[in-house]
């Protein structure tokens, strides 16, 4: 197992590596009650929501988040 405490992780690694920590001592529901706890976010979600997913069905946005998902991949 990689040990991340002796490791200079980079961004994407890091919340990686914190977030499997979390659900591994917490559990997936407390690990993100944890998050939720300080990511209140900021805007009008609604009003961004329909404006981000105009016209395009859940099939639609399924399909682009398995696209972003595989350009993602190292």
């Amino acid at each position: 197992m990689l040990k991340t405490a002796q490791k200079n992780l980079s961004g994407h690694a890091l919340r990686e590596a914190g977030w499997n920590a979390l659900v591994k001592n917490l559990g997936l529901v407390n690990a993100t009650r944890f998050i939720l706890q300080y990511e209140s976010g900021s805007g009008d979600y609604t009003k961004i929501k329909k404006e981000l997913f105009k016209g395009k069905s859940a099939s639609d946005i399924f399909r682009e988040v398995e696209r972003f998902e595989k350009a993602a991949k190292p």
